[in-house]
């Protein structure tokens, strides 16, 4: 048995009743004629100001109230011998070394590394300045401006945070009058009081989690130091 399809045949299109749309209709835009250009009116900027130092550009060291407490930079006959102490425990060739000693005898004279230190410090070495650079805003141990004449660095890796760290620096600004509003953990995270003999800044884990919250007033370290226990702990450097 045998199926037959049968395919209709197309019809034909009667082209005259078709009706065609538009899909898109050109658009008359009005195009402002070109003004003539007065050069006599125009501002040209200035482009011979010198490029900022690689100082400028990498360390700040704004003048805070703390500079009371420190004298200013300079080149004493003593640094000098103690520079040159450090510099001759290293190799001739490998004095570069001896960046991080001389970087902890200036901050230890002067309070922080100022950009005048870190000139003087890359010319004893015989480095690029930018060198010593990189050592300064690498290690938060250096300052780049002045601290209070107590400076107070407050733990607040997990296990003083969970300690109470945080209320302990709260306690501490709240004592002092010191404002970490505008302070910046990474550029600025120095606060100094107004009066210029305090100063705060967050560390970064002081390897005693046993014992939180710690904290280190100077080169003191503190253990268990809870935000009921600042005035007193502050009264003792006063006291």
């Amino acid at each position: 048995m045998s199926s037959q399809i049968i395919v209709p045949r197309p019809r034909s299109i009667d082209r005259s009743k078709v009706s065609y749309v538009r899909l898109h209709s050109p658009s008359i835009r009005d195009v402002p004629t070109p003004q003539n250009l007065n050069r006599g009116q125009v501002n040209y900027s200035d482009t011979n100001e010198p490029e900022p130092t690689v100082l400028e550009k990498n360390v700040h060291s704004p003048v805070t109230a703390g500079t009371v407490n420190f004298p200013p930079f300079e080149v004493t006959p003593e640094l000098e011998k103690k520079s040159n102490q450090r510099i001759a425990q290293y190799p001739d060739d490998q004095k570069r070394s001896a960046v991080l000693p001389l970087l902890h005898e200036v901050q230890h004279r002067f309070g922080f590394i100022s950009p005048e230190s870190i000139e003087w410090v890359a010319q004893k070495l015989d480095i690029a300045p930018i060198k010593v650079v990189e050592v300064v805003t690498f290690y938060p141990g250096f300052r780049q401006k002045a601290p209070g004449k107590l400076h107070f660095r407050v733990c607040r890796t997990l296990s003083c945070a969970m300690g109470g760290s945080y209320e302990l620096m709260a306690k501490l600004c709240e004592i002092t009058g010191i404002d970490r509003s505008s302070s910046d953990a990474h550029t600025d995270p120095i606060s100094v009081s107004p009066c210029g003999n305090y100063s705060v800044e967050y560390a970064e884990c002081l390897a005693s989690c046993g014992t939180a919250p710690v904290c280190l007033v100077n080169d003191d370290f503190h253990e268990g130091v809870t935000a009921e226990k600042a005035p007193d702990l502050i009264a003792k450097y006063n006291g």
